[in-house]
């Protein structure tokens, strides 16, 4: 079925004060670290019950982005010929239409180049009583709040276009606001010795220039073995479902019981869950790559978002306020023991204290010290992490207001949010993301593997490897 496409709502006029606008440093590495086969992109899928309004749906998404400039914004040199967003010359986000089991298609591929384009994509399948809302976000315009803030305004405005309006308002919005996402996320100023110079640790960004840290190992292909059955099966589903290769996700549920019970067993061992599902995770990517005879020696890393907002930084607008914890552990140390659950807990704490100045931010202190060139080399060839994993929480409580619920799930206007998932971006190299939900008071995994390396089938089963070993955890606790 060919795709169809709603009347789209004219782009509102944005203040002239506001572009051209300097990019932050996280904002310019997301750009650095930008590549056609591994796009800085992420996606967040949003399912619902009920039939959508399709006019009230196109609307509101008109009327959501007049609050987010840098969603309907692309790069261009200005201000002393340096990159800074400006005004895009055609910002209307479009949505693609169709019915609900079409795939998602991509006539240019994954990757946004926002230098020609806004950094947001839309697609929605609909039924007679149900709909599905995928999103592809550039990570260089927005974090993975900010995209659900975005969202967020979208389903308040919807409601309100189909007569069940939110009560509470959306907060106010000055876009002059996105000038503080600079200091609220990278402040020279913490820096600065007694004596007044800028200091920066370029230990950090040596270790990262040297060190490769072992990446996810493919599923062995001996010839006959069930590996080969599974990827043959892979192809002819992905040949079958093309929509399986994008967003290519793969999740697993921990109903409400059992994810219960995973909190009280993370909390008798002195951890909180998402402690111990970073735990678990190390621990299976060792036996995973073990399996597959691929492990020997090295270390694993997990690059784990951390927000960077504050009660007096947290924009009502998309932008960027985040850095990256690189949490590294040597193979031998990547079984469950005291041992290692002592040291995350202790690492993880400290990382709350000192998310301002992480290693991470380190390195963007010290990289815009280095011309374009070696940026763009540095950031887009270097394997920082093993995994990617971003513990979101319940994306909704990210919303800028509290939506009614029915049966616990949100309600907006007609529509009723069944589900709701996404992964980070797949860096080069990376091979695995990962997102952790708790929406429905149950516990989701979502991740996306790398389709060059791992078929559809692989992903999965790399998937039910990880919660298997989780699930031991509660099985023993049960004994």
């Amino acid at each position: 079925m060919s795709t169809l496409e709603a009347p789209q709502v004219a782009a509102p006029a944005r203040s002239p004060r506001l572009f051209p606008l300097y990019l932050t440093p996280f904002e310019e590495y997301m750009l650095w670290d930008d590549r056609a086969d591994f796009p800085m992109t992420f996606v967040v899928k949003m399912e619902f019950d009920g039939k959508l309004d399709r006019n009230a749906i196109t609307q509101a998404l008109g009327l959501a982005l007049q609050r987010h400039p840098l969603l309907q914004a692309i790069v261009k040199p200005a201000k002393g010929n340096r990159d800074c967003w400006v005004a895009a010359p055609d910002p209307e986000v479009k949505i693609s239409w169709g019915e609900i089991d079409e795939p998602l298609e991509l006539p240019r591929g994954e990757f946004i180049d926002l230098r020609s384009e806004v950094g947001l994509r839309v697609w929605i399948r609909t039924a007679d009583d149900r709909c599905v809302v995928t999103t592809q976000f550039h990570h260089a315009t927005c974090d993975g709040i900010g995209a659900y803030q975005m969202l967020g305004d979208w389903l308040w405005h919807y409601a309100n276009l189909v007569g069940q309006p939110i009560e509470t308002p959306l907060p106010e919005f000055d876009p002059l606001q996105l000038r503080m996402r600079v200091k609220a996320s990278y402040n020279i100023e913490r820096y600065r010795r007694d004596d007044g110079k800028i200091e920066f640790d370029r230990s950090e960004a040596y270790k990262l220039a040297i060190q490769t840290m072992r990446s996810l190992a493919p599923k062995s292909k001996r010839k006959g073995s069930p590996a080969m059955q599974s990827d043959r099966q892979a192809g002819q589903e992905s040949d079958a479902n093309p929509e399986s290769l994008f967003p290519g996700l793969c999740d697993f549920e921990f109903d409400k019981k059992r994810f219960k019970q995973l909190r009280h067993i993370a909390e008798a061992r002195g951890q909180s869950t998402n402690e111990l599902l970073i735990q678990q995770l190390l621990v299976s990517l060792n036996s995973w790559n073990t399996e597959q005879g691929d492990g020997d020696g090295g270390q694993f890393c997990i690059m784990m978002p951390m927000d960077l907002r504050e009660a007096d930084t947290r924009l009502t607008t998309a932008a960027n306020l985040v850095t990256y914890a690189l949490i590294r552990r040597p193979t031998r140390e990547c079984v469950d023991s005291p041992e290692l659950i002592d040291s995350l807990s202790q690492e993880l704490l400290r990382l709350k204290h000192t998310r301002h100045t992480t290693p991470f931010m380190n390195v963007m202190a010290f990289l815009v010290k280095l011309p374009t060139w070696l940026k763009r080399g540095f950031a887009g060839h270097r394997r920082l992490a093993t995994a990617i994993v971003s513990n979101t929480g319940d994306p909704t409580k990210r919303f800028s207001v509290s939506f009614p619920s029915e049966k616990g799930m949100l309600k907006a206007g007609n529509l009723r949010m069944t589900d709701i998932n996404g992964v980070p971006p797949m860096r080069h190299g990376t091979r695995l993301t990962i997102s952790v939900f708790t929406y429905r008071r149950v516990l989701k995994i979502c991740l996306r593997c790398d389709p060059k390396a791992f078929s559809v089938a692989e992903s999965r089963e790399f998937l039910a490897h990880y919660v298997a070993s989780i699930e031991r955890l509660i099985a023993e606790a049960s004994a």
